[in-house]
């Protein structure tokens, strides 16, 4: 079986539209349905740093590129072992492509 691991390091949680999209995905019952649908197991981790800082140093990825460059490089998107970005959240195209899904939002004009 094949699975997709995806892990957000954030500085804090700032409800983002970015942020909410990857909150829906990490619901358990959403991952049981994509399993079920495609037979691909998705993994999900959210790690906020003003929550608790230990996920940061542990990650051998995350803690060479805070010490390098600081706090600024936050947030830290790994997916599959890799960095896929810096300093910012992927957006719902980027995300829909590494799921297989589509993905649409509706935003509510105040």
């Amino acid at each position: 079986m094949q699975k997709i691991e995806i892990s957000y390091y954030c500085l804090c949680d700032d409800e983002n539209i970015e942020l909410e999209i990857f909150k829906y995905f990490h619901q358990n019952r959403l991952k049981n349905e994509y399993l079920d649908y495609n037979d691909v197991e998705v993994e999900t981790q959210l790690y906020i740093k003003s929550d608790a800082e230990i996920p940061f140093l542990e990650n051998k990825l995350v803690h060479a590129e805070l010490e390098a460059k600081g706090l600024k490089v936050l947030p830290i998107i790994i997916v599959n072992g890799m960095i896929r970005r810096r300093g910012g959240l992927l957006s719902p195209d980027e995300l829909s492509a590494i799921l297989n899904v589509g993905i649409s939002i509706q935003i509510d004009a105040f």
